[in-house]
């Protein structure tokens, strides 16, 4: 399972290490480690300052992500954390 995180421009370009952490992104990554979550840009290396705002986390499941969930979106840096729905036949 896996969870879509979308961070403003600041904490995400210094996720990605393309502008020093900020207070945010520190929070952010504090709150990851926690959980045991690890971040992962949706797209690495982009300079599309829409795609860098992307990221994901790999859960095992629905009440992994839900509490991840919860403690990142306590973050005014995440701007959206949801569950990705189930991939289907179109």
């Amino acid at each position: 399972m896996y969870i879509t995180v979308q961070l403003d421009k600041e904490a995400a370009l210094a996720l990605q290490g393309q502008q020093p952490e900020t207070d945010a992104s520190r929070q952010i990554i504090e709150a990851a480690n926690e959980l045991g979550a690890t971040l992962k840009p949706m797209h690495p290396g982009t300079a599309d300052p829409d795609l860098a705002s992307y990221f994901f986390v790999e859960v095992p499941d629905a009440a992994t992500a839900e509490r991840v969930i919860s403690r990142l979106s306590r973050s005014s840096a995440i701007t959206a954390a949801y569950l990705k729905p189930p991939d289907e036949l179109p």
